[in-house]
């Protein structure tokens, strides 16, 4: 029988790793949402590096036991996410992280003086005298004051988000904010001032594609997640024999956020596991003595109001803020073209 363990080569410029996958049959996921979500945490929380090569379809199907078809149809849809990319001849690899912006972004000043232009037509003013108004403050070199960098973060859930939101601001200069939108709020076509005033906009890895789709034309950035310190130190504190549930809020995560426990509390044994829409849970709820859940899964609480009951909180990638979110916020604060001197 074949270990659970499987190992991805990563690319040349990467180092190997071997990474956790499996299949658990037990959990009532079917195979297919299993392998996609545990790919598509696993990349968007940095446990398969970004540039990693990964296994081909033939060989992941043989080492998990998985049927050829449903292997190729995750690759697929991960392919559709914008998550992987595949290279004729080279394999398939997790797509590497975005250079950030050399600079300001130009289709942003664009929609600005489109907006200024239409404002100002509305008010009666024609576009012969706007040209000249404009031109005349080029010639006497007019600037607006610096009110900071806007960075706009685009989440699933809006108390997460606005926590992950505080996690970035912190390490942003003085004068630069953070603000909050999630997707339902991009899709519901109500005018939103946050992403009409963004210079940079930030996205969940693995909502990278939906929100492109609801952004048109935006350069957006994709930032991954890693669970919150407070997580794992209250996951090491639980009693080791306490009876625990886990709740995740997408059944594809299930088997992911399993191994997430197991990792942080490896001494708790009795562990049931379900999601948010399992026909079970209230039963795992009524048999445990506390509860981990996953954002989005909040409504347990009222299900089991005396007992105890912990979010398994992610926090934004230290690392993507210091390599992708920093350099692309100073970017937007250098000037295209430098002045020379006289």
């Amino acid at each position: 029988m074949k270990p659970d363990v499987l190992d991805v080569h990563a690319a040349p410029s990467a180092d190997a790793f071997t990474w956790p996958l499996g299949i658990d049959r037990s959990l009532g996921v079917p195979v297919g949402t299993q392998l996609r979500g545990q790919l598509e945490y696993g990349i968007a929380c940095g446990d398969i590096p970004r540039g990693a090569r990964l296994p081909s379809v033939r060989e992941l199907s043989q080492e998990l036991g998985v049927a050829h078809v449903t292997v190729a149809g995750v690759y697929k849809e991960l392919l559709s996410l914008g998550l992987i990319v595949t290279s004729r001849g080279r394999g398939t690899f997790v797509a590497d992280a975005p250079q950030p912006p050399p600079g300001p972004n130009p289709a942003r000043l664009g929609r600005l003086l489109s907006d200024t232009f239409a404002q100002a037509e509305g008010e009666g003013y024609s576009l012969r005298q706007i040209g000249e108004a404009v031109n005349a403050l080029i010639a006497r070199g007019a600037r607006s004051a610096q009110i900071g960098v806007s960075v706009l973060l685009v989440g699933l859930f809006a108390d997460a988000t606005r926590s992950y939101a505080a996690d970035v601001q912190a390490a942003l200069p003085a004068g630069d904010r953070v603000q909050t939108v999630t997707l339902d709020d991009l899709r519901s076509g109500q005018p939103l001032e946050g992403v009409q005033n963004a210079d940079v906009v930030l996205a969940l890895a693995h909502r990278l594609a939906e929100t492109r789709a609801l952004l048109p034309g935006w350069e957006i950035i994709p930032v991954g997640f890693i669970p919150s310190q407070r997580t794992r130190a209250a996951l090491a504190a639980l009693d080791p024999m306490i009876r625990l549930a886990i709740v995740a809020t997408f059944e594809e995560f299930l088997p992911t956020f399993l191994g997430g426990v197991k990792r942080f509390a490896p001494h708790v044994s009795a562990i049931q596991a379900t999601h948010l829409r399992a026909a079970n849970l209230q039963s795992v709820l009524d048999a445990c003595d506390v509860a981990i859940y996953a954002t989005g899964s909040e409504g347990i609480r009222a299900l089991m109001p005396n007992k105890p009951a912990l979010e398994y909180r992610h926090i934004v990638d230290p690392r993507d803020v210091e390599r992708l979110v920093l350099p692309a916020v100073a970017a937007q604060k250098t000037p295209q073209h430098k002045k020379e001197p006289s």
